[in-house]
């Protein structure tokens, strides 16, 4: 009988690191980067959400995603056609654009979603998730080792999200680079991806996740900014506000990627994998107490916070990627500890 999936658990003895090249399932894209200015944001107003496309393979996914999402328009109808719930896969978590899901189906079952191959385990777990500008409707099909076809069509929320119109600045500093800059990010660039050319199978994610830093949120997932009419890139994560040098913990178990003190929007970098193309990454460090290679886990301190690369003062930004993909931090971990919140009231 199949085992239910508990996120909540830490069910990893035994198993055995396993890499994962970049020909494997949702290999890691370069156009995903983390190469966006992060401050303490003050958005104003909620409004429609405008999408960046910024390269041509960018539009060639979005067409492509657009034809499952017109194909699974209705889901309720196509659900009808299923047959109801699945017998051999369960699947658990954030049901929303920048959500993540957890699944348990038998060993040696293979995963697609939306015809897109999904890493699956030697213990049949497997773990999908969702963009902040997502369709609103996806097909996930388990097909099992006797070749029974199992298929779930998925709801998916649709989310609105902080966007602030600021017009009349100076248009030199809304878009351009010198060439030194560019140059340094094209660097970094490089750095990032080969650190995401590889992932593990070990399901690090099953230890949940808590928060690396507590304190006021000073930065929303999925916020943007559109400066004299030009909409800014999504923020990727999540921004903490925390005094320079408070210690930074690892949210859940994994292994250090990347770590790197001076990159030029990041500045202290560190990329941790969780597993399955799961990856968190923590920008702006004041200090980095880990190396690459290394494993963490849940509760160490990888470093510290600080104000480093493009930003106006010390905060963590945390962000979360699936398969190069981002995804809500907030929706893994939860509302900030009331005593967090409190203390910040007072300040």
């Amino acid at each position: 009988m199949m085992r239910n999936l508990s996120f909540f658990r830490a069910a990893m003895c035994g198993a055995s690191l396993l890499a994962v090249g970049l020909s494997g399932a949702f290999a890691q894209d370069a156009k995903h980067t983390d190469d966006i200015p992060t401050s303490d944001n003050a958005l104003i107003e909620t409004g429609k959400k405008v999408k960046n496309l910024q390269n041509e393979g960018e539009k060639i996914d979005l067409a492509k995603r657009a034809k499952f999402a017109e194909a699974m328009n209705d889901v309720a109808e196509r659900q009808k056609v299923f047959a109801g719930s699945p017998d051999h896969f369960t699947i658990e978590g954030s049901f929303a654009q920048g959500g993540l899901l957890f699944g348990q189906t038998e060993r040696g079952a293979k995963v697609t979603l939306d015809g897109d191959n999904v890493l699956v385990d030697n213990d049949g777990r497997f773990l999908i998730g969702f963009g902040r500008d997502s369709a609103l409707s996806a097909l996930l099909v388990v097909t099992l080792p006797d070749g029974t076809v199992e298929r779930r069509a998925i709801e998916i929320e649709d989310r609105e999200f902080p966007v602030d119109r600021i017009d009349g600045i100076d248009q030199s500093k809304v878009s351009g680079f010198t060439e030194a800059q560019l140059a340094k990010i094209a660097v970094d660039r490089e750095k990032k991806k080969a650190a995401r050319k590889e992932s593990h199978e070990l399901a690090d994610w099953l230890a949940g996740f808590d928060w690396p830093v507590t304190g006021r949120i000073s930065g929303v997932f999925g916020s943007q900014r559109i400066l004299n009419g030009e909409p800014k890139n999504p923020h990727s994560g999540v921004d903490v506000a925390a005094p320079t040098g408070t210690p930074i913990l690892a949210p859940a178990p994994g292994v250090v990627r990347l770590a790197e003190d001076d990159m030029y929007f990041e500045g202290g970098l560190v990329l941790l994998d969780h597993g399955h193309w799961l990856e968190s990454a923590f920008l702006h460090m004041s200090r980095i107490d880990v190396e690459p290679g290394q494993r963490v886990e849940k509760g160490d301190v990888i470093g510290a916070v600080g104000a480093t690369g493009r930003v106006t003062g010390p905060h963590l930004h945390w962000s979360l990627k699936w398969a190069g993909m981002l995804v809500d931090p907030q929706l893994t971990v939860g509302p900030m500890p009331l005593k967090e919140l409190s203390n910040s009231a007072g300040e």
